[in-house]
């Protein structure tokens, strides 16, 4: 491309990104009222099914 060209495809995306970025504006989370509550959660879950996996891989592999 020429350097006429790239400019002229700088401005559209960049008018597109930002007109983009304006309609992304509306779908934002809102911020947590407790975050730490928020990450105790999830890393119990994870632990749990992480503690599911294992436990039921066991079973499959030593059968009694």
């Amino acid at each position: 491309m020429s350097h006429s060209e790239m400019r002229a495809w700088r401005a559209s995306s960049a008018s597109a990104g930002a007109a983009a970025q304006d309609a992304d504006d509306d779908f934002d989370f809102l911020p947590t009222a407790h975050p730490g509550r928020e990450l105790f959660t999830a890393s119990l879950f994870v632990l749990l099914t992480i503690a599911l996996f294992v436990w039921a891989g066991s079973k499959l592999i030593l059968p009694m």
